[in-house]
């Protein structure tokens, strides 16, 4: 997987790892406070835009905010992420195309009620097109659910686990694996068809498949370098 430039990953190695993934299939995307998964986020929605697949994104505590922020600091022009269609969960900073919002405090019966509200929402925006789901801000959600275990098996039975499988949409989930617990990092990472690692190596970020729905992917890695990515989505890709 390792030997080709910038250009080419982009294209012949994300873009068609990204045709693999299945309608329904949930890949979690697990980091930490050190490497730039910013640059991944605008990967994601680059492909999403050269496919022409439409985008969501459910914004957890302004996780969406935050990721805008660092890529705006990174040059990288980011008024395109305005008008991402939003399902807000909690926060108070909008950020995209807002079009339904969930309180993260509710109970987890009226917080399903809202976030299936606005799913449907979202669906009858798109109407039968396939969607990439992009979460942000999960980490936050999760350190408060872990207060309250019962409520927490609640949330992914009652929540999470119906919402793979979900033939309209294929799921990418960011989680910060340093701030949450195993237990909670567990759950995600048995829900979830595909589990992507990243790590900062000798200045490259390197991205390990730890789980995938094919075993030969089992232990493959990509390293890139951080510097030349950005600067390739300041240039739109070019």
């Amino acid at each position: 997987m390792g030997g080709l430039q910038m250009g080419e990953f982009l294209e012949d190695l994300v873009f068609d790892y990204a045709d693999m993934i299945r309608p329904g299939e949930l890949v979690l995307v697990e980091y930490t406070s050190r490497e730039p998964v910013y640059l991944l986020f605008q990967v994601i929605t680059e492909y999403a835009r050269s496919r022409g697949v439409p985008v969501i994104v459910v914004d957890i505590l302004d996780g969406f905010h935050v990721m805008k922020s660092q890529l705006t600091f990174t040059g990288i022009d980011t008024s395109s992420l305005n008008e991402i269609p939003v399902l807000k969960v909690g926060g108070k900073i909008d950020t995209g195309k807002v079009l339904s919002r969930v309180k993260e405090t509710a109970e987890i019966a009226v917080f399903k009620r809202q976030l299936m509200k606005g799913l449907k929402r979202i669906h009858e925006e798109f109407g039968e097109a396939p969607f990439i789901r992009i979460v942000v801000g999960t980490s936050e959600l999760l350190q408060m659910l872990e207060r309250d275990p019962a409520k927490m098996e609640e949330f992914f039975a009652g929540i999470i686990r119906p919402l793979v499988g979900n033939p309209y949409s294929r799921g990418v989930v960011f989680i910060n694996r340093k701030r949450v617990s195993r237990r909670g990092l567990k759950e995600v990472e048995e829900i979830s068809t595909r589990v992507l690692e990243t790590r900062v190596e000798c200045g490259k970020l390197t991205i390990r498949v730890v789980k995938s729905i094919y075993f030969g992917e089992y232990g493959a890695e990509i390293q890139l370098d951080p510097c030349a990515l950005r600067k390739r989505l300041t240039l739109g890709g070019e």
